[in-house]
């Protein structure tokens, strides 16, 4: 498999004016001799794209355009009100005016107009490849550009046009307010115009990013995964009498967390309000808001926690038959990993990949039984378990994990409030556990 990206270079620009072409779509990922080349392949290829994709000057031709189309749109009302407004009001020449504006929209915005689109689709078409070249290999050595955010904050493009768009909503917001004076009233046209640019410019990074974050979260995984085979190994080659790993541990609890955080906002406002007490009331009124948004925000917590227990206790009432009597049966979600319809899925991995389902498990002689609300049926022999992984939860009101990883390399995370429990069982019957 090859692209147009090979030999570390840049295709060559046929003109000035024209861009360089785009990689070639990926293909299955078995269309690489080896791995190797594959990986190379698609760094070269996600560099490529994410190059042009952030390029200075597309963003400056695209400026340009906006701009052309923006002036456009402010100079043709500013045109006819001119005219309008006129000592004459002779309407020979409010319809030159008409006219003139016409031609000017002829003349300037639909080139520019013309260029935007076929920056458009490109874009499209471009960001069609990245999902398609990013999805060739997601393990845990992939590499994959972190240009579209760090830290958890998306691309400066998209705070730039946030700003763009906060300040033109202000401003029409002062002309409406101004209506009487028809001179104002015509910058109307323009500032719409402005902020349906910057809306544009905030929706491509945000699916920019919100795409990037995915595709970093699953080659996480597969790292985390790697990391916890890793330490199973170590373990087994260290430690060969028991393969139980201890695991309990102190967890803090949402509510004391809650409280470590306000304490600071608490002492602050108790010091602001004896040291300025005439404005106490001001700063009543903004934590009765914020009191308001906990009040309103915790109960939708309390019902989502509520509704996948409720969720989970149907599963196992449903599909208690289809296990062996004395078996301790457990609720449990599966279906948490991101969906790739180019991997190749297996009995087990099927069980790994979305969308997220309900079932029950448990762990039997010899054997780890599973079952789904959706008919689904997995006879995993434990013999076929390289290990497990207890994995907890950064989100209040989902539960811990148990990650059960296979000796073929494919791996199924089981979410469950019995994950701990789960994980005692598979150490009992002799799978090595290792906790997160």
């Amino acid at each position: 498999m090859t692209t147009n990206t090979t030999n570390g270079h840049s295709p060559a620009r046929t003109s000035l004016f024209r861009a360089a072409p785009l990689p070639q779509a990926s293909g299955a990922p078995d269309s690489w001799p080896d791995r190797g080349s594959r990986l190379q392949d698609q760094a070269k290829a996600l560099s490529m794209l994410v190059r042009e994709d952030l390029s200075r000057g597309r963003a400056l031709v695209f400026l340009l355009c906006a701009g052309v189309v923006t002036l456009a749109a402010g100079l043709v009302p500013a045109m006819v009100i001119d005219a309008a407004d006129s000592e004459s009001r002779d309407s020979t020449d409010i319809a030159v005016a008409v006219v003139l504006a016409v031609v000017l929209l002829v003349i300037l915005a639909v080139p520019a107009l013309l260029v935007l689109r076929a920056l458009r689709k490109r874009s499209i078409r471009r960001f069609e490849l990245l999902r398609q070249w990013a999805a060739v290999d997601r393990g845990h050595d992939a590499d994959f550009p972190t240009s579209y955010g760090t830290e958890g904050y998306p691309h400066g493009r998209f705070f730039y046009s946030v700003l763009v768009l906060v300040l033109a909503l202000i401003s029409a917001i002062a002309v409406l307010a101004g209506m009487s004076d028809p001179s104002v009233l015509g910058l109307l046209p323009c500032l719409v115009v402005v902020g349906l640019f910057a809306w544009s410019a905030i929706r491509k990074y945000g699916a920019r990013y919100g795409w990037a974050e995915r595709e970093r979260v699953i080659r996480a995984r597969a790292r985390r995964r790697e990391l916890h085979r890793t330490q199973l190994t170590r373990q087994a080659s260290t430690r060969a009498e028991s393969p139980k790993t201890y695991l309990s541990g102190m967890r803090v609890h949402p509510a004391l967390l809650y409280g470590a955080l306000l304490c600071p906002a608490v002492i602050v406002t108790v010091v602001f309000v004896i040291a300025r007490p005439q404005d106490a009331s001001g700063l009543a009124v903004a934590g009765l808001l914020a009191l308001l948004v906990i009040v309103v925000g915790l109960p939708k917590v309390v019902r989502m926690r509520r509704r996948e227990q409720a969720e989970l206790d149907s599963a196992v009432a449903s599909l208690a038959p289809a296990f062996a009597i004395g078996v301790v049966v457990h609720p449990v979600r599966y279906g948490l990993a991101e969906s790739d319809d180019q991997s190749v899925r297996l009995s087990f991995s099927a069980w790994d990949f979305g969308p997220s389902r309900t079932g029950a498990l448990a762990v039997d002689t010899g054997v780890l039984l599973a079952r789904g609300t959706d008919g689904a049926a997995l006879d995993l022999p434990l013999a076929e378990v390289q290990g497990a992984a207890l994995i907890g939860s950064g989100v209040a009101w989902l539960p811990p994990s148990v990650d059960v990883l296979l000796r073929s390399g494919e791996a199924i995370e089981f979410r469950s409030p019995d994950a701990k429990a789960i994980t005692e069982e598979l150490a009992d019957a002799g799978v090595p556990v290792t906790t997160a």
